[in-house]
Formats: C-alpha cells, structure tokens, sequence
C-alpha cells in the first residue's frame, strides 16, 4: 500500500464510522483535526483514532487501552490478528454505547 492508499483507506474508514454512528442515532460527536478522528462522549471521554502515515497504520486509543493496525486482506488488522472494528465496538461497549459495525 502507498501512501495516497493509506489516506484513502483511512478516510473511508473514518467516514463509515460517522455514517454508522448517525445511523444508529448513538449520542456522541465526532471529529476530524489533521490525522486525528475523535469520538467523544457526553461525560467528556474519548476514543481516538489517528493515522501514522510513516509506518501505514491506524491507531485507535480508548480506555480499553491502544491498539495499532495495519491494512491487510481488506481490514485493519493488528499484528495478532485482531480487527479494527470489533476493537471500536468493544469500545464504545466500555463507554455505554451498543454499535454495529458489520
């Protein structure tokens, strides 16, 4: 994967979470500084999620503790084999919020 790849993949992944997270009416606000995508909560907690374009991987930081991916086989995958997506969902979980990512 290239570097434009990257950007684009991480911003598609970044635009189906919002889209998700709307969808599903989940009550928390979303936002975008330069390589960082926040989600945060009413009670002022967040997950962060940012890219780090020098090793092509997405970082995603909640209380559940950090986890780095790297894009493989069509997901984000960390190197033992766990998926983005289901790591945001647990979560979202820990902070109260039921989301579907399939």
């Amino acid at each position: 994967m290239n570097t434009a790849e990257f950007h684009r993949q991480v911003e598609t992944t970044w635009a189906y979470i919002e889209e998700q997270l709307e969808q599903q009416a989940i009550d928390v606000d979303c936002d975008t500084q330069g390589s960082v995508f926040s989600i945060s909560f009413e009670n002022g907690q967040q997950i962060v999620i940012n890219k780090q374009e020098p090793l092509l991987e997405l970082w995603l930081a909640s209380k559940l503790g950090g986890y780095h991916f790297k894009y493989r086989d069509g997901a984000w995958l960390t190197n033992d084999q766990q998926e983005f997506f289901r790591l945001l969902q647990a979560a979202m979980a820990a902070y109260g919020e039921q989301v579907d990512f399939a």
